[in-house]
């Protein structure tokens, strides 16, 4: 049968308080009871082994770096691996500022104009004016395009009517070629042939 008193005397054993006294009080339970001195002994065994142990230090989380560079024997600073992180937040950080500073730029004609602060309204005129003298421009050569292709279209009109007059006086002449033959023919009769 077990001994309800086991559990407690080895916690007791194995603290680090423990005073020479009760320390020999348990060494003499242990002796009289069986079931006491078996648990003894597995713990003894177990805190041998535990004895033996060594510390091993836990991995660092940059290992693979560190093998990356032994296996290439790269031993390079860690600095080109900053500026590689640094570089996305400082385009944002331009961007905002461009924004912040209201800036404008602007590719045209083959220049590229940078301004801050809302453009000048003389800017702003001139601009316009510019895009309504090109509208003005294409305007007048849509019109003179139009235009030509009106002239073309009676060049063509003028055409087609001489070729529908010289067709029709070709057929008039055939019409009365053909009544001619048949006044002939008539007169002198079919069976003269």
């Amino acid at each position: 049968m077990p001994c309800s008193r086991t559990d407690h005397l080895l916690r007791e054993y194995f603290s680090d308080d423990l005073s020479p006294v009760m320390r020999a009080e348990i060494e003499e339970h242990v002796t009289a009871c069986a079931d006491c001195a078996a648990q003894l002994r597995e713990l003894t065994g177990a805190a041998r082994e535990l004895r033996r142990w060594e510390d091993i230090p836990t991995p660092r989380w940059d290992r693979h770096m560190a093998l990356f560079r032994r296996e290439r024997g790269a031993e390079k600073a860690p600095g080109w691996k900053l500026a590689w992180q640094w570089i996305p937040a400082t385009a944002c950080a331009l961007m905002l500022g461009l924004m912040l500073l209201n800036a404008s730029v602007v590719y045209q004609d083959g220049a590229l104009e940078i301004s801050f602060g809302s453009p000048g309204l003389a800017a702003v005129d001139q601009r316009l004016a510019e895009f309504n003298r090109l509208q003005a421009d294409e305007r007048e050569q849509f019109a003179d395009m139009l235009a030509r292709f009106e002239q073309l279209r009676m060049q063509d009109l003028e055409t087609m009517q001489a070729g529908y007059e010289l067709l029709a006086d070709r057929d008039y002449e055939t019409v009365r070629s053909l009544q001619q033959l048949v006044s002939l023919v008539g007169s002198t009769g079919v069976a003269g042939w």
